[in-house]
């Protein structure tokens, strides 16, 4: 006979079908940005991403009838995932944890890797295709957006925050993507490490003030 314990199981929580749908959806834009990372967007197969993500072809045009519908979805993720991971960074530097030098750096990182590679392939692909460029310019838009809050957010903590410091950021993410781009051709890490210790010269000087009575004004 089974003895009673008198002690309720808690019961297993049940997933909604808008937890399904969501954990489809995480399959698909990863499986996608892994397809777009290897192959390229010139050869980013649906079949592929759904054999990536181990689902099938009517679950992927369910959530996205187009192939143009499920990149916009996967870059948009993509960027999302680096504002969540930069701005812990901007709130290191901010808070003193970790310096500016670690920041560029780990921008750096980001530019000279998986981020950028991708990005290569879908700003390639939007030069030629107008409907992609006019669905994901909002998605990237964003993402520029959330970079200029964290930068001015730093320089605001400094006292520094004025037109100027955009125009700094900009240089600095600049910089950072003319040198991802050259990485495909000059796989040469001492050369990029000699440009950034420089440019961390540079913007020591412009962020710190020294020197310059603070950062320079911009003119009208």
């Amino acid at each position: 006979m089974t003895q009673q314990t008198g002690v309720a199981m808690p019961a297993r929580a049940r997933r909604t079908q808008e937890m399904r749908s969501a954990e489809m959806r995480d399959k698909l834009l990863y499986a996608t940005l892994d397809v777009l990372m290897e192959a390229g967007y010139g050869r980013l197969a649906t079949q592929a991403v759904c054999e990536r993500a181990g689902v099938s072809r009517g679950a992927l045009l369910h959530h996205y009838p187009t192939r143009a519908d499920l990149l916009a979805a996967a870059i948009e993720r993509l960027l999302d995932d680096e504002i969540v991971e930069i701005r812990g960074m901007a709130a290191s530097v901010r808070s003193g944890a970790i310096g500016l030098d670690a920041f560029v750096d780990d921008l750096w990182r980001r530019f000279s890797g998986r981020l950028f590679y991708i990005t290569l392939e879908h700003i390639t692909a939007a030069r030629t295709d107008p409907d992609l460029r006019d669905v994901l310019l909002p998605i990237v838009k964003r993402f520029h957006v959330a970079l200029d809050q964290m930068w001015t957010e730093f320089f605001a903590a400094r006292g520094t925050a004025d037109r100027a410091t955009t125009t700094v950021l900009n240089l600095t993410l600049c910089l950072l993507r003319g040198m991802g781009a050259q990485t495909v051709l000059k796989p040469d890490p001492d050369y990029y490490q000699e440009l950034l210790r420089a440019w961390k010269t540079i913007l020591a000087t412009l962020v710190e003030g020294r020197g310059t009575g603070g950062m320079p004004h911009l003119p009208d």
